[in-house]
């Protein structure tokens, strides 16, 4: 089964474990584009945590990939979210996929650029009630607690392309990708996941 839209709202991913713990993406659009909020689930109660920062269309290169189309499809581990777009010459994708460990959410997102980009990333800004100051472990990941569960976020390192940032604080995080030497033009991918744990 598979369902795609460029207008309608309702599209979601989840990763839920057994205990009733996991993680929520909603997206919703935004004038011309999807943009999307991260959830903590725990039981019946859904905290939102995060929401992607928008662009708008007079920018070719928003604060987040600009998501015009989205595709949703059933795999073995639950529904994937397929999503196209485009900002000035630059087209982006991405896939939104639960972990094969319950309770978390991978994100793999490529653009195809001609010419040096302003900024590219995946900003997030914290959707939380409360301030509350991540902190970061050796070696590891951005660690947020929440509620009694530490919510993850962490970069995936990819042996073809440089390793992007991730500066975190109460107000949120970006996943900065960094550029390699190939001449132009050229696709830049980077990925990163978030976990309950």
């Amino acid at each position: 089964m598979s369902e795609s839209s460029t207008d309608a709202e309702g599209f979601f991913v989840e990763s839920i474990r057994e205990d009733g713990v996991g993680l929520f993406i909603n997206f919703v659009k935004q004038k011309d584009r999807f943009g999307h909020i991260i959830a903590l689930v725990q039981g019946d109660e859904c905290i939102p945590l995060f929401v992607s920062i928008e662009g708008d269309d007079q920018e070719p290169w928003p604060e987040s990939p600009p998501f015009q189309e989205i595709h949703l499809e059933e795999r073995k581990e639950g529904t994937v979210a397929l999503l196209v777009g485009m900002a000035g010459d630059s087209h982006w994708s991405a896939a939104v996929e639960p972990m094969a460990e319950p309770g978390g959410i991978h994100f793999s997102v490529a653009c195809r650029m001609k010419d040096y980009p302003m900024r590219i990333c995946s900003h997030y800004g914290s959707a939380m009630e409360d301030e509350i100051d991540p902190k970061l472990e050796r070696d590891g990941p951005w660690v947020w607690n929440i509620n009694g569960s530490e919510v993850c976020v962490d970069v995936i390192a990819q042996e073809q392309f440089p390793t992007p940032e991730l500066p975190a604080s109460a107000n949120g995080f970006e996943v900065n990708a960094s550029l390699d030497g190939e001449p132009f033009p050229k696709t830049i991918q980077w990925r990163y996941q978030i976990w309950v744990r």
